[in-house]
């Protein structure tokens, strides 16, 4: 089966939570997996794109690792917001970016900040190995 780089952005009608139309599509360099879903909606006469970034798979151990170690101030050199994302399955975090109908510089930021985000899951995701009797014993608490 081919594999597609490629995310199509669609616009999200705020009230209805409906897709109502295709807006761009961006060719993505790496980590497609890595979105959970993106689309553009409106606030206030502005439009963002909300892109939802997730992990692969994760047990539950490596779940709270994840959370535990990632560093969200790897997007501080972007101009977004990071809004709460916590996934009921896999850890995920939902970024808020200005939309531009600029296509290149948008597919350009999107690239970097899904770059920055698989950056930093490789960078922790060794360190929850790591830590993992640390971090089942905090899943069992949990439970």
């Amino acid at each position: 089966m081919d594999k597609y780089n490629v995310l199509v952005l669609m616009e999200k009608n705020k009230e209805t939570g409906l897709f109502t139309h295709t807006i761009d599509s961006y060719s993505i360099e790496a980590g497609l997996d890595l979105i959970e879903n993106a689309y553009l909606s409106e606030e206030d006469g502005e439009y963002f794109i909300f892109l939802i970034l997730t992990t692969a798979d994760v047990e539950d151990y490596q779940y709270y690792g994840i959370y535990d170690l990632y560093n969200e101030e790897v997007f501080n050199k972007f101009n977004i917001e990071i809004l709460d994302g916590s996934g009921e399955y896999n850890p995920r975090w939902i970024v808020k970016l200005r939309y531009t109908e600029e296509r290149s510089i948008m597919e350009q930021i999107i690239n970097e900040l899904v770059e920055s985000h698989k950056a930093e899951l490789q960078r922790v995701l060794p360190l929850v190995e790591a830590n993992k009797l640390k971090y089942i014993e905090e899943t069992e608490k949990e439970e």
